[in-house]
C-alpha cells in the first residue's frame, strides 16, 4: 500500500485538520506510520473511530484502498509497532514513554478488533476468538438447558378448570385471600405487584375448557380508588358468592 494512502498536511498551511499527518513542511511519505501512530500516542480511546474513519474516508474519496485493504494496513502498521515496544528493554531510560505508548496501541487495536467485519486480521487471531466464542456459547447454552428443565419442573399438562361463567367468582376468593391478615397484622400473602396474579391464574387455570388470556386475568387486578375498579374488569354482585373470614380462636 502506498503510503499516502493517509491525509498529509499541506506544507507551509496554519489550517491543517488535527487529523492531518505530517509537520509544518508536510508530510515525509517513507514515515507516513510514524506520524500515524505520533497521533495515537496522544489521542483519548473516544477519538479513534474518528480518527480512522477520517483517514478512511480519504483513501476511498480519492480511490486509493478499499475498507478491507485500508483496514488490513492500519492493523499491520500497529502490529509491527507493538512488537517493537515490547521487545525494548524494560531498563532503559525511555521505558516510560514506551510503556505508555504500547498501552496507546493495545487500546487502539481492541478498537480495530470491534469493526473487523471481514475477519481481515490473522488467521490464527480470528480462530481463536470464533473458538473462544463457540465455547461461551456452549456454556450459554447448558447454562439455559438447565433452566429450561428447571421451569419445565412447573409445567402443567392439565390445567385447573373453573367452572364455566364463574371465573368473575374465583377471582373474587384470589383477591379476598390477597386481603387476609394474620393475628399478627400481616398479611397472609403479599406481592408488591398484581401482575403474579394474572400470570398465576393464566398459567394454571382454565375456563369453561379454554385458557384464560392474560390480559383478561390482567383486568381484574388494577388500580382501585376506594371500592371502585377506576380501569379494568369489576366484579358485579352477582359473582361474589363466597366470603373468605378466618375462623374464631379456640377457647381454652
Amino acid at each position: 500500500m502506498n503510503a499516502n494512502y493517509f491525509k498529509p498536511r499541506k506544507p507551509f498551511s496554519f489550517s491543517s485538520h488535527p487529523y492531518d499527518l505530517g509537520t509544518f513542511m508536510g508530510l515525509w511519505y517513507s514515515h507516513d506510520d510514524n506520524h500515524f501512530l505520533l497521533r495515537i500516542y496522544k489521542m483519548d480511546e473516544k477519538d479513534f473511530s474518528n480518527y480512522f474513519s477520517y483517514h478512511l474516508n480519504y483513501a476511498q474519496e480519492n480511490n486509493l484502498a478499499s475498507k478491507e485493504d485500508f483496514f488490513r494496513h492500519v492493523w499491520q502498521i500497529v502490529q509491527s509497532r507493538i512488537k517493537h515496544f515490547e521487545m525494548q528493554d524494560p531498563f532503559s531510560n525511555n521505558h516510560g514513554m514506551h510503556r505508555h505508548n504500547l498501552e496507546k496501541l493495545q487500546q487502539f487495536q481492541k478498537y480495530l478488533t470491534s469493526i473487523d467485519e471481514w475477519n481481515a486480521r490473522p488467521s490464527h487471531i480470528v480462530i481463536a476468538e470464533k473458538d473462544d466464542l463457540i465455547q461461551n456459547q456452549k456454556q450459554e447454552i447448558e447454562k439455559l438447558n438447565t433452566k429450561l428443565a428447571e421451569l419445565n419442573e412447573y409445567e402443567v399438562s392439565l390445567k385447573i378448570l373453573i367452572d364455566d361463567g364463574h371465573l368473575p367468582t374465583f377471582i373474587d376468593i384470589i383477591q379476598q385471600l390477597r386481603e387476609l391478615q394474620l393475628s399478627s397484622g400481616r398479611k397472609l400473602i403479599k406481592s408488591d405487584h398484581k401482575i403474579p396474579y394474572a400470570k398465576m391464574i393464566a398459567k394454571y387455570f382454565s375456563h369453561g375448557g379454554k385458557d384464560i388470556p392474560i390480559e383478561t386475568a390482567r383486568n381484574y387486578f388494577v388500580d382501585k380508588k376506594g371500592d371502585v375498579t377506576i380501569k379494568g374488569t369489576s366484579i358485579q354482585p352477582e359473582h361474589r358468592l363466597f366470603k373468605v373470614i378466618p375462623i374464631e380462636p379456640t377457647k381454652k
